[in-house]
């Protein structure tokens, strides 16, 4: 009897459903514009890097979800991040960024470091250089810096990268336990 009632209340406190203001706060509309999980991270984060781990379980565990990217910190790096998105080459090559720089100790600070990205592999270095210099990967790429002046200025309090933010309203708050984050983020896709 005894190892049922610890059973039955050691399931609930792990099964619990997740808790406004503790696990995820609403925030104002606006700030996000794409439903799904959207992840604010910058390729220079060792978090964002080990973050990739969470967001292929949330994939494998909910397909057809959308996963969406907001760059920040640096302009050369934001740039980086939609002149891959403008190619078609997000899924392959936001990844291969990140080893580069995580694993290999390349940065990505002007056109010759996207071009010897592109060098290294197989991409097409003009095509590269041409999208990274092109004024709408400019836009996007100021846009998306100013994310967390974004969010200051609307009273939401921006930690850091990774955040992570469900479909335009719910910023999950950083867990300890990746699975209690995952199940937060499940959790709030059904929502």
């Amino acid at each position: 009897m005894a190892r049922l009632l610890f059973f039955l209340l050691f399931s609930t406190v792990i099964f619990s459903e997740p808790k406004e203001g503790i696990d995820y706060v609403v925030i104002p509309e606006g700030l996000v514009k794409d439903d799904g999980v959207t992840e604010v991270f910058w390729y220079g984060c060792p978090a964002c890097f080990a973050y990739e781990e969470t967001l292929d379980e949330i994939r494998e565990r909910k397909p057809g979800v959308s996963i969406n990217f907001i760059p920040l910190w640096d302009e050369p790096t934001a740039k980086t991040y939609y002149t891959i998105k403008s190619l078609g080459l997000e899924d392959v090559a936001h990844r291969k960024v990140f080893e580069d720089w995580q694993l290999q100790r390349k940065t990505f600070r002007n056109e010759k470091d996207i071009r010897a990205f592109a060098k290294r592999h197989g991409y097409d270095e003009e095509l590269f250089a041409k999208t990274f210099n092109s004024f709408g990967v400019q836009v996007k790429a100021r846009n998306a810096i100013n994310t967390p002046r974004k969010f200051v200025n609307s009273g939401v309090e921006f930690s850091g990268t990774p955040t992570t933010i469900v479909n335009k309203i719910y910023l999950v708050n950083r867990q300890r336990d990746r699975s209690k984050e995952i199940e937060t983020i499940l959790f709030l896709l059904d929502k």
